[in-house]
């Protein structure tokens, strides 16, 4: 287990153990949920120190692509708010629309848990190293969103295909655990100095929090923030479910031999919480819905060969 903790940007930054890079090509998924609401979206901070320590620090000199496809707005327009212009000059990034790639159509699930299908971006997909950069936040459907469900549903291609997913509190928890798991990132970057309480993701008020997640596991990344939030992961549907399939231990925190009582916090929860707490199934649904979703990731994942325990369950 290895998450670092820290209010500064490039001491959570080397303390991960993120010590190379071999892969040649790096996505790095940002968010932005609404490219007019800088608080919906990763922080200039944490990106730039982010790519300074890729570049400088761990000598990283292959490609490093900055991929996002707003819901609101533009890519190019959430990326010049975000100084990226500048910082590819600097760097030599590249900056891409996921709403203009190439398809591969998963299937996920509507209300009635029938399968359907969705289009992801393949770059993301079939990408060597996959880095998710965001801002801690609550949710209006999930109580939280960061650094899985940043992926998980940022990559989906074209803005009228991402509320395809939302089919109820039940669906959506278990659709996000797919695509998460499809999609799981190698490197989790999670920047709650100023986070997003309330009425997130887009409208939500700042939480002035001061603290810096980096992790190389993506489920005990997020577990732990959730938990440093004021949340039980176990309520979460996407993260218990990831955990269900073998992800990780989402009671990380219980494991952690530092004192996290500084970093505890109360984040003011979404108006609707007590509703979207309704995600869980009985037993046997649950079973049930388990192994459809472990054969649905253990064909398509991009990391099935790094969690094999997913096949093996």
């Amino acid at each position: 287990m290895t998450i670092a903790m820290s209010r500064n940007y490039d001491e959570a930054l080397f303390a991960s153990n993120l010590k190379e890079i071999k892969e040649r090509k790096i996505i790095i998924k940002v968010n932005m949920v609404s490219t007019y609401t800088y608080l919906s979206m990763t922080t200039k901070e944490s990106l730039a120190h982010l790519i300074r320590f890729l570049r400088d620090d761990l000598s990283h000199s292959g490609r490093i692509i900055i991929a996002e496809g707003p819901a609101i707005g533009i890519a190019i327009e959430g990326f010049r708010k975000l100084g990226l212009q500048e910082l590819s000059k600097e760097y030599d990034l590249e900056l891409f629309d996921i709403h203009e790639d190439a398809e591969v159509e998963i299937p996920i699930f509507n209300s009635r848990f029938d399968e359907f299908m969705i289009p992801v971006s393949k770059t993301i997909l079939e990408a060597p190293f996959v880095i998710s950069v965001c801002r801690a936040k609550t949710h209006d459907t999930v109580i939280v969103t960061l650094s899985l469900k940043n992926i998980a549903v940022g990559g989906i291609v074209g803005r009228n295909n991402r509320s395809k997913i939302h089919r109820g509190y039940k669906a959506i928890n278990a659709n996000i655990a797919i695509l998460g798991g499809i999609l799981y990132p190698d490197f989790s970057l999670i920047d709650g100095t100023i986070a997003m309480e309330g009425n997130g993701p887009v409208s939500g008020e700042p939480k002035k929090w001061g603290y810096v997640f980096a992790g190389k596991n993506s489920l005990e990344t997020d577990s732990l923030v959730s938990y440093l939030m004021g949340f039980n992961p176990n309520t979460i549907g996407y993260l218990y479910y990831l955990g269900k399939l073998g992800f990780s231990n989402i009671n990380i925190y219980n494991e952690i031999s530092i004192d996290l009582s500084q970093a505890k916090t109360k984040f003011k929860p979404h108006s609707t919480y007590m509703k979207q707490l309704e995600w869980k199934l009985s037993t046997e649904e649950e079973k049930d819905l388990l192994k459809r979703m472990k054969s649905i990731i253990s064909k398509y994942s991009r990391v099935r060969n790094k969690f094999d325990m997913i096949e093996k369950k």
